[in-house]
């Protein structure tokens, strides 16, 4: 296993030189990608956890090493008869109108990065 460098060492160092945002970047990166193998690893346990729940190994809410867990069923969601869906279709068209003709307020919500791997497809922007 190939250890992530430390982050409290890159917010220590300057960041001054091309080196410096290299190293950055380099550990940035391999953060990123330890953490996505720990998603994975993650996930398999995950279903391990929720197959003992389902076979009544384990109660929905419980606590361990101070550590609570609690099963969610997941998000809800609705499929709507087509007369919404065409009201939502209209709602979109006014939106976008309402924006090409300058009266919509723009507003942006808190600035974040998106760090993908190297296979993952370019974004539109």
């Amino acid at each position: 296993m190939v250890m992530a460098p430390d982050p409290a060492a890159a917010l220590a160092a300057p960041l001054a030189g091309e080196d410096a945002i290299e190293r950055l970047l380099d550990q940035i990166t391999a953060l990123k990608a330890e953490h996505k193998r720990l998603e994975q690893q993650l996930e398999a346990l995950l279903e391990s956890l929720s197959a003992a729940m389902a076979s009544g190994q384990l109660d929905p809410s419980f606590s361990h090493n101070d550590w609570s867990f609690c099963h969610s069923a997941g998000r809800l969601s609705y499929a709507y008869p087509a007369a919404v869906e065409q009201l939502e279709r209209q709602l979109k068209a006014a939106k976008e109108a309402a924006i090409q003709q300058g009266r919509a307020t723009e507003k942006r919500g808190k600035p974040f990065w998106t760090i993908r791997p190297p296979s993952a497809p370019a974004l539109p922007f």
